[in-house]
């Protein structure tokens, strides 16, 4: 609808004609060293293509954005998983703790430890591309709803990275040798401070920072 309103008024001179031709506007102000009235339509169709561009290519970014988001989240509560649950599936009541195998324990946790690294890398690379891509903050900040999109998953990439923790305490580490009560707690260490996406380290990207912006 916004590409068509500066055609608008050739429809309603063809509806509703006057005495004179209603003069046409460009989509936005920008100098073409030509007589734009004379070659509006050059001028309005390679106005329209660029917006379609420019659009299209926000779109695409944020997309990406929200795939990468939704598959770390989903490496974070994986992980979380695995380490809530790494000694209930060796337990049974029928058997004693002593026959829960040590290698198999072991196994579970360096795999969660490896799956939460790679998610922190993962991170790292999503933080960095999105700090590159943010050039045009501004304009992304004027746009509340644009600011929400953003900072929604940003809440949720918190959220999941510092469940880990609560899911490694609701374990049963008790019942796990002491060998793997030390990886836990470096995993636990790690959790306690959140991943969190930044826009350009200028602030984080939560549901608190959506709340500032909105009550400015």
């Amino acid at each position: 609808m916004f590409l068509l309103l500066p055609i608008f008024p050739l429809v309603m001179d063809i509806v509703v004609p006057l005495n004179e031709s209603r003069p046409l506007k460009p989509i936005f102000k920008g100098e073409y060293f030509i007589d734009e009235d004379k070659h509006f339509f050059p001028v309005y169709f390679h106005m329209s293509i660029s917006i379609a561009i420019s659009i299209t290519a926000l779109i695409t970014g944020d997309a990406l954005f929200l795939m990468f988001n939704s598959h770390i989240c989903g490496i974070f509560a994986a992980v979380g998983c695995r380490l809530e649950n790494f000694l209930k599936d060796q337990i049974d009541s029928k058997y004693s703790i002593n026959n829960i195998s040590k290698d198999k324990c072991l196994e579970n946790v360096r795999y969660s430890i490896r799956n939460h690294k790679s998610a922190l890398k993962l991170m790292l690379i999503v933080v960095e591309n999105r700090a590159e891509a943010f050039r045009y903050f501004n304009f992304a900040v004027a746009q509340l709803l644009h600011l929400f999109c953003m900072c929604y998953p940003g809440q949720r990439m918190i959220d999941y990275s510092t469940d880990i923790r609560i899911k490694a305490y609701n374990g049963l580490w008790y019942e796990a040798p002491l060998s793997i009560h030390k990886l836990l707690i470096l995993v636990i260490r790690k959790s306690l401070e959140p991943s969190y996406l930044t826009a350009g380290k200028i602030f984080i990207f939560c549901l608190e920072t959506f709340a500032t912006v909105w009550t400015i």
